[in-house]
């Protein structure tokens, strides 16, 4: 979620989309000077994009050395980078189905929640670090037992992914239940892993599963939305989503679909690279679930 203190999108709307997304990533972890030389760039991108390092810091009230550090933690290789990317297109108007009020008509709701589905989709697929990315494939390819850790509106994803890789052979966990977790990790080895998936990355129960299997040498595998969230310092392995809700939005499971999609993304790959060893088993799954469908 969007913390209060954030410039909204309406403030930030002339800052082009995906340097937005990389200001969205880390604002929450950003030091008190940063954050101040963090608001100014959001709320004056027009004046980042045309002044000098110098008149934006005596502009901002930060050091040119506190907006270099902005930047690189942003993911440029310095301040000009920045601000040539601050403004690097004309502004698209992305966010107008966001937001929703009780005035809408039906057809506006339906457009604002499979609107926000592409949008969210989109920027994570663009935020995807795919070294990581392949660890976890690697990972997965050769653990035997997967738990598959959430809560809320994420245990239907985490049951989903489940369910795939049980087609294919492994033995799979995916309860709600923090004590039925436990157990299941109790049962796990440094052979397995821990998927956790947690849109805030501050679930307490999957924060503490994740620290507990970290501690038995159990890789953990982490599907967040905050790189700097406690959940993220218990991972191994950490796949970012890029779902930046905003308002009522935030509430509906359109922020839940890009997770969907990496998992859906490992068990294909996963499939793929044992397809050979694999094909009989899945062959013969579907052919006991054909039962279900005459």
């Amino acid at each position: 979620m969007i913390t209060k203190n954030r410039p909204t999108n309406k403030e930030s709307k002339e800052i082009s989309h995906a340097c937005l997304i990389k200001f969205h990533f880390i604002y929450d972890n950003l030091k008190s000077a940063e954050r101040k030389a963090a608001d100014f760039c959001l709320s004056n991108p027009s004046d980042v994009a045309t002044l000098t390092i110098s008149e934006v810091a005596e502009r901002s009230g930060c050091s040119e050395a506190t907006l270099v550090r902005l930047a690189r933690r942003l993911g440029y290789t310095g301040y000009p980078e920045l601000r040539a990317s601050i403004r690097a297109k004309e502004y698209e108007d992305i966010f107008h189905y966001i937001g929703i009020s009780a005035s809408d008509g039906l057809e506006t709701i339906a457009s604002s929640v499979f609107n926000s589905c592409v949008l969210y989709l989109q920027d994570s697929l663009q935020s995807i670090d795919y070294e990581a990315l392949s660890r976890a494939i690697d990972q997965l390819t050769g653990s035997g037992r997967l738990v598959f850790a959430a809560s809320g509106d994420a245990h239907f994803i985490a049951a989903s992914a489940a369910q795939k890789f049980m087609r294919i052979g492994y033995q799979t966990t995916a309860s709600s239940d923090f004590d039925s977790q436990l157990i299941a990790l109790s049962q796990m080895t440094p052979e397995d892993a821990l998927i956790c998936i947690s849109h805030s990355g501050k679930t307490r129960n999957v924060c503490n599963l994740a620290k507990v299997a970290r501690e038995h040498g159990i890789p953990v595998i982490t599907i967040s939305n905050f790189p700097g969230a406690p959940l993220a310092k218990h991972s191994d392995i950490l796949l970012l989503t890029a779902s930046f809700s905003y308002e009522v939005m935030d509430e509906v499971l359109a922020k839940r679909v890009p997770a969907l999609c990496l998992l859906d993304t490992l068990y294909l790959s996963v499939l793929m690279k044992r397809q050979d060893s694999l094909q009989p088993l899945l062959d013969n799954v579907n052919e006991y679930l054909s039962l279900n469908k005459q």
